[in-house]
């Protein structure tokens, strides 16, 4: 089958231009940083914890033990960008680190708790 051909007369379809959106104004950068900010608040304070505890949720809890936990294979401490808090991180053992703000009050009774829960370490003595 031969295909039809075009007579010198007919004109090519013409494609339709996409419409521009110079009639749309960009959102302000002071409105975007305002969204980004309420954005980045909402993961942090409501869905993180709500996604990790939904997820240890599920794991199966033989009675008589503690429900399941995060198993984190080191923390380490570091001053926040905000006045008054700490920063946490805990490394797992993936390598994935989990940066955790408190405030300084609240990682000085961590620091209590945590000395309070684990055995007294020995200091070895100055050499002379």
């Amino acid at each position: 089958m031969n295909k039809p051909t075009r007579s010198s007369t007919e004109r090519p379809a013409v494609k339709k231009p996409k419409p521009s959106s110079a009639g749309v104004k960009a959102t302000p950068a002071r409105t975007r940083s305002k969204v980004t900010a309420a954005k980045n608040a909402f993961i942090a304070h409501e869905l993180a914890p709500a996604v990790a505890i939904a997820a240890l949720e599920k794991s199966e809890q033989t009675p008589g033990h503690l429900p399941a936990a995060l198993d984190v294979l080191a923390a380490g401490a570091s001053s926040s960008e905000l006045a008054g808090h700490v920063r946490v991180q805990l490394l797992f053992e993936n390598g994935s680190v989990l940066p955790v703000e408190m405030s300084a009050a609240a990682g000085a009774a961590l620091s209590a708790g945590l000395a309070s829960e684990l055995p007294a370490v020995k200091k070895p003595k100055p050499r002379k």
